[in-house]
């Protein structure tokens, strides 16, 4: 079985990423606007003003998903 793994691109500002569970979370204006399960990331690609929580942060460290910040 080949396994297809993706990047997330988040191109709004003021976004902010989180780990709820085993799923990355995109928050626009306090409200979840998606969520994605970790295990189907390959990468994330943030551009402009996108926060991101430390525990995000140290699951994609254990994982092996890159996460880039780009202005």
């Amino acid at each position: 079985m080949k396994t297809h793994l993706n990047t997330l691109f988040v191109t709004t500002q003021g976004a902010y990423l989180r780990k709820e569970g085993e799923a990355v979370a995109v928050r626009i204006a306090r409200e979840t606007k998606l969520r994605v399960p970790l295990h189907n990331l390959d990468g994330i690609a943030c551009f402009g003003r996108v926060g991101c929580s430390p525990a995000l942060l140290g699951a994609c460290g254990e994982r092996g998903v890159s996460l880039s910040f780009l202005s």
